[in-house]
């Protein structure tokens, strides 16, 4: 494995008409979604830390990006898998883990929301237009406990970083497995119920 530097641009957004597939790029994108300066929400940015320093499979970028994620469309081309990671509200005590689809918040499967899940959802829906559209989309989330101005995690959001870690490694070892032995997993999503893991 090898540890890839985290970035915050992947490119200019397409000219108008033009698809913006990149059969060169890394088919999984693990990016993280979020603001450093409001605590709990800085939980994307502290699991992609915690991701580079264990070091990562190749074939897997690390993408760092703030607030907004539809400056970032044309990241999603040529991808066969997004995981997102956000700190996300479902009502559950601080530090819960969530994971599930895009598709499960349109269908209303979980009374959740997220100070960035609607963009994101905007941002997909846009991408089919322009075929930026990723394969399939995971986000793993976490409950935090405080999003207000301040800088580092809470304590219960911080002992999530590691396990939400393990589940993004989780979700890309299955996209990998089946690449290598050629089965159908490694082109369509894991097909995960709504999931809730206690803090």
């Amino acid at each position: 494995m090898q540890a890839m530097a985290m970035d915050r641009r992947c490119g200019d957004f397409p000219a108008e008409g033009a698809a913006c597939s990149a059969p060169t790029r890394a088919p999984v994108l693990v990016m993280g979604v979020g603001n450093l300066l409001r605590q709990d929400d800085g939980f994307g940015f502290a699991v992609l830390e915690e991701l580079e320093g264990r070091g990562i499979p190749e074939g897997v970028e690390l993408l760092d990006a703030g607030t907004s994620a539809i400056d970032l469309m044309d990241c999603f081309g040529g991808r066969e898998r997004l995981i997102v990671l956000d700190a996300v509200r479902g009502g559950r005590e601080p530090g819960t883990l969530y994971r599930f689809s895009p598709e499960d918040v349109e269908a209303e499967r979980l009374p959740m929301n997220s100070l960035h899940q609607v963009g994101l959802l905007e941002t997909l829906k846009l991408g089919e237009l322009v075929d930026c559209k990723p394969r399939s989309t995971v986000v793993i989330g976490v409950q935090p406990a405080e999003t207000g101005l301040g800088i580092g995690l809470t304590d219960r959001v911080r002992a999530a970083v590691e396990k939400a870690a393990d589940l993004v490694m989780e979700e890309i070892e299955v996209y990998l497995s089946a690449t290598e032995t050629g089965g159908r997993e490694g082109r369509e999503a894991k097909k995960h119920p709504v999931e809730t893991i206690p803090a």
